[in-house]
Formats: C-alpha cells, sequence, structure tokens
C-alpha cells in the first residue's frame, strides 16, 4: 500500500484531465528539480512515473478520476504531511 493515496474525480473528459495532469507532473519537476530523478509517460500520456530521492510516485488518469500513488522511503516519511497537503493543494488549484 501506498504511503499517500488520493483519488479524486476530475469530471471532465479524460484528454483535458490528462493535460492537467500534464501540468501538475511538470510543477512537480520545476518546483523540485533536485529532487525528481525521472519521469516516464505511457503511450497515451494517461499514466506516470515518477522517481526522485526519497520516493517513487505515480500518477494516473481514468475516465472518471485521477489516481495518485506515493511511496516514500524512511527518510521522507516524516514529510507525509506537507507532501500530501502540497499535492492536494494542486489539484484544488487544475480539478477545482
Amino acid at each position: 500500500m501506498s504511503d499517500i493515496s488520493i483519488k479524486r474525480p476530475h469530471g471532465m473528459n479524460p484528454e483535458e484531465a490528462k493535460t492537467k495532469v500534464h501540468g501538475i507532473v511538470t510543477d512537480i519537476e520545476g518546483e523540485f528539480p533536485a529532487l525528481v530523478n525521472k519521469i516516464s509517460w505511457n503511450d497515451d500520456k494517461s499514466q506516470a512515473k515518477i522517481k526522485g530521492k526519497g520516493f517513487t510516485g505515480q500518477f494516473q488518469v481514468t475516465e472518471s478520476d485521477v489516481m495518485i500513488d506515493i511511496d516514500l522511503s524512511l527518510i521522507t516519511r516524516p514529510f507525509k504531511g506537507k507532501v500530501e497537503e502540497r499535492i492536494l493543494s494542486r489539484m484544488s488549484e487544475y480539478f477545482g
């Protein structure tokens, strides 16, 4: 089970939701460039896998939801609350 697991309805067509998730991932990469090592997308851009210093994560868009799962290392677990708060803030910013 992931340390952080968020599922939220997006209320839009999947292509628009994918674009917004791409924006969130790009924001994270821009805000924390020293922490993000690798981002890989599947062919239709509905899923991103992120690897970084102290975490791995997956962002997924379905027909109705956006799902985010993040695993934290022992060193980064004390920051779980702040990480989750930041992600929820981005979700609200992009999806209302």
